[in-house]
């Protein structure tokens, strides 16, 4: 007798302690999930923190710097590229195609990772006249613009709001549709 009344104090014990973990836990997932989650945006309560696009030193064609920030009250779309790169290439006529058709509403920063081996302003400038691009180039000369991003694999390009928030960034060559559905994003 003394062994079933110990065997259902247990059992007892038991389902109290479930229970009160369960109660636990479904206390600290709707707290903890409250911070991770957005609101619906029907309502009004999404989450609006702002990302600001860190800022970097390239050169233009001319030799002058240039900075990210010296761009920012128009969106800014800054693709990072290599005249070796296969994708980078690939994707080059879109972007030269954008930069043709809203060259003045967007700015363009075409940031050619120049190492001074493979690729040098020269070379450059040969490659993007030889295959008649029109977008404007700028060099990395002193790799600032790709260790502030992290740059380490090409293509990567930035789409940048107006503001200067980071709207988005793609690792990798995009198609034109792909590379529109940003555009015309951060041109709202």
């Amino acid at each position: 007798m003394k062994n079933e009344k110990t065997k259902n104090i247990l059992i007892i014990v038991g389902v109290v302690a479930f229970c009160a973990l369960f109660v636990l836990a479904v206390l600290m997932y709707d707290k903890l999930s409250g911070n991770f989650s957005q609101k619906s945006p029907e309502k009004g309560d999404v989450n609006t923190q702002v990302i600001l696009a860190d800022d970097f030193k390239v050169y233009d064609s001319d030799g002058n710097a240039v900075r990210l920030s010296d761009k920012i009250g128009k969106p800014v779309v800054v693709n990072f590229w290599a005249t070796w790169c296969g994708p980078c290439r690939s994707e080059m006529p879109v972007f030269d195609a954008a930069y043709k058709e809203y060259g003045d509403e967007v700015e363009f920063m075409m940031v050619n990772l120049t190492d001074g081996y493979n690729d040098i302003p020269e070379k450059v400038a040969e490659f993007v006249d030889a295959n008649g691009y029109s977008f404007p180039i700028y060099h990395d000369l002193e790799q600032n613009a790709a260790r502030v991003y992290s740059v380490y694999s090409i293509p990567m390009t930035l789409f940048v709001n107006a503001d200067g928030s980071l709207y988005d960034t793609v690792i990798g060559a995009m198609n034109e549709k792909s590379f529109m559905v940003r555009l015309e994003a951060i041109m709202k």
